[in-house]
């Protein structure tokens, strides 16, 4: 074979429809290509908005680049780089109170093994505190926080209410043993007044000192660097007793309004009683006096004639008018009598003046 016959085997005509084969798979190639790309360059641009968000009202973003803190951004729109370079951490605001959850609760669950209260707040022997006068009381406290420190807060993360149970049984625990009983719930209600305004003034004090005393500690952890950006803003106290103890304390709080109510009734009757006497005393005062006053004016007028007599007597007229008296009312009495024996008034023997005939 010469060198034109190669020539002319290498310049034979290619096979029908060759061309348009290549030409239909590159198109698809190419098509394929500008889909892949156009939805690469899609994803590009979802993931390079995917951080610009709008921060809802009464919230605030923490935002952290490379893990690290960077800014603290309030309500509103809020641009950040994507992930991983930036990530927005959305938190309460500052005026937030945030109510301490269940969800964290470092404790164990609820038990009965002392005889304690039978719900969900008696774990264990946790909530149950030893007073100062040897007293067992139980606390069901309800903690509202505020965030103040927004990047403390978010590196402490899941560490902030378990700490903040911790912080909260330490504080509670030196209060309660430096109170009483009856400082912490009505114990004893037969107290006089002025001692149970007392105690209930150092009820009201106990919720004041059990949140200054959560926040020292809480700022003491802070200058130590390990503060949690939280501060607490209020806590609602309930306490109670243990159900054994509670039965013995209502039997007694039984037999004591018992005995305040036999009292009470007893010192009514008492009081009764001498309103009653006082107003028999009045009576007989008031019947004593009308019936003085009938008597005297009977008096009065049986001797008015005698007192005005008297008055009208001298030393000159007085034997004239004794025996003008004395025929006046003679006559009347001799007349009543059958018979009259006269005497002589120097003798000793008596006047005997019999009745008349009936």
């Amino acid at each position: 074979m010469t060198a034109g016959d190669t020539l002319r085997l290498d310049e034979a005509p290619e096979p029908k429809g060759a061309p348009e084969l290549r030409g239909a798979w590159a198109q698809s190639l190419q098509i394929v290509f500008r889909l892949l790309f156009a939805g690469m360059l899609a994803l590009a641009a979802l993931w390079g908005v995917n951080n610009i968000r709008k921060i809802p009202a009464e919230s605030r973003a923490v935002v952290l680049r490379f893990g690290e803190f960077d800014r603290v951004r309030d309500a509103g729109l809020l641009l950040a780089w994507p992930r991983p370079i930036e990530e927005v951490v959305i938190i309460p605001a500052r005026a937030t109170q945030i109510r301490l959850g269940n969800a964290n609760d470092p404790r164990p669950p609820a038990n009965n093994y002392l005889g304690l209260r039978n719900d969900a707040a008696a774990r264990s022997n946790v909530d149950f505190f030893l007073t100062g006068d040897g007293g067992v009381v139980h606390l069901d406290a309800h903690i509202y926080y505020q965030i103040t420190d927004p990047s403390a807060y978010v590196l402490a993360a899941a560490h902030v209410e378990p700490a903040l149970y911790r912080i909260y049984e330490s504080s509670a625990l030196s209060l309660i043993a430096a109170r009483e009983l009856d400082d912490i719930l009505v114990a004893r209600p037969e107290r006089p007044e002025e001692e149970a305004s007392l105690a209930a003034g150092r009820r009201q004090q106990l919720h004041i000192d059990l949140v200054t005393a959560m926040n020292a500690r809480l700022a003491d952890l802070a200058r130590r660097q390990a503060g949690l950006g939280v501060e607490i803003s209020r806590i609602d106290l309930s306490a109670a007793l243990r159900s054994r103890a509670a039965e013995a304390y209502n039997d007694v709080l039984t037999a004591v309004q018992g005995a305040d109510q036999r009292i009470a009734e007893a010192r009514t009757g008492a009081e009764r009683s001498g309103q009653q006497a006082d107003q028999k005393h009045d009576q007989i005062i008031m019947s004593a006096r009308a019936v003085a006053a009938e008597r005297l004016s009977q008096a009065t007028s049986q001797t008015a004639e005698i007192a005005a007599l008297a008055d009208q007597m001298k030393t000159s007229s007085r034997e004239a008018l004794l025996t003008q008296v004395f025929n006046e009312r003679i006559g009347p009495i001799l007349k009543k009598v059958g018979q009259v024996t006269a005497v002589d008034p120097s003798n000793g023997t008596r006047l005997i003046i019999p009745g008349g005939d009936q």
